[in-house]
């Protein structure tokens, strides 16, 4: 069978859905809609069970798999999933990888496998080393434009100062998956780049991922709205890829459209001015790292954004170190 390869994160609402479309253009990748599996399923699992897992247990966790609100549509083939486990799952990585192979339609030998669901960049450090050829795709939006964009969706982050905060949080996560896994198995790729150059950045993914790069731009055609159904093939760009989008996430259609630059500069209309300086205020430091701010004061606000923020983004990062120590123990090691 085909391998998972990468993990694509990032903070929601930088284009992540817009990059895995990028992604399934390129020969040989296939990737499902958003599992959730690690942000949803996960902590509980490896508080549950220790690995190995038998069958019967196998098959156990993926009815409360499919129980989740997020995995409304989804087609999962069991006998599939524990034909690519085996006799025994051996660790929660394996599980996942199942499950990811086992959403997408049967591929040719050798397919690289990928998984978008933007929360798992909390689960970097304990993929990684659980598959030390796994490699991570991270997508960076100027934090403005993350902050208009959650505005527009019913679960979307309101307060500037919060949001700003929890994307200064993932992206010092980001630049910490950089540092560890290097540029062979870390890719940080801008919403900005890619909308203003899709072909090139299909370029880098493909050499990243070690798949085939198309000799020609791809066409930038439209996606017919009726088309956007998990259990059935999509048209993007004129190739026909696995489904990537629930149907019932109608927020992400706008990333099935032509490529276009009319968002990177949107948030001027979606945020007032004070709201901006917010962002800015907390978030300094992580925009001068990723190009956002040139020329001013780079530092981050002392006053901040108060503690309750603080003490939310501490109890995540205490969630994420917990999540690492259950991983190395439901496996033994």
């Amino acid at each position: 069978m085909g391998q998972l390869r990468f993990l694509l994160v990032g903070t929601a609402r930088s284009g992540t859905t817009l990059t895995q479309r990028i992604c399934c253009e390129l020969p040989g990748v296939a990737m499902p809609p958003e599992t959730h599996l690690l942000q949803l399923l996960a902590p509980d699992l490896l508080t549950r069970r220790r690995f190995p897992l038998a069958a019967g247990e196998v098959v156990d966790e993926l009815l409360r798999f499919e129980a989740l609100p997020t995995s409304t549509g989804l087609k999962l083939d069991h006998e599939r999933v524990l034909d690519l486990v085996g006799p025994r799952c051996d660790s929660l990585f394996a599980l996942f990888e199942a499950v990811v192979v086992a959403l997408c339609p049967p591929q040719p030998d050798g397919s690289v496998y990928g998984e978008k669901t933007p929360e798992h960049l909390l689960w970097w450090r304990a993929m990684t080393a659980a598959n030390e050829a796994l490699r991570v795709v991270g997508v960076v939006r100027d934090p403005r434009a993350v902050a208009a964009s959650h505005r527009a969706v019913p679960w979307g982050i309101r307060d500037a100062a919060e949001l700003a905060e929890e994307w200064a949080f993932d992206q010092r996560q980001l630049a910490g998956a950089r540092r560890r896994l290097g540029p062979r198995r870390c890719l940080i790729l801008r919403y900005e780049d890619l909308v203003a150059a899709p072909d090139a950045a299909r370029a880098r993914l493909g050499r990243f991922l070690g798949v085939p790069v198309p000799d020609e731009p791809v066409p930038d055609e439209p996606v017919p709205d009726e088309s956007v159904n998990p259990s059935q093939g999509i048209v993007s760009q004129g190739i026909v890829s696995q489904g990537i989008v629930g149907s019932w996430e109608w927020w992400k259609s706008r990333a099935l459209q032509p490529v276009t630059t009319d968002r990177t500069e949107a948030w001027r209309e979606g945020l007032s001015s004070a709201e901006a300086a917010v962002v800015v205020a907390v978030a300094a430091p992580e925009m001068a790292r990723f190009g956002y701010l040139t020329g001013t004061d780079r530092r981050r606000s002392r006053t901040g954004p108060g503690d309750r923020v603080r003490d939310r983004l501490a109890a995540r990062l205490r969630r994420m170190r917990k999540w690492e120590a259950l991983s190395q123990a439901a496996t033994g090691r």
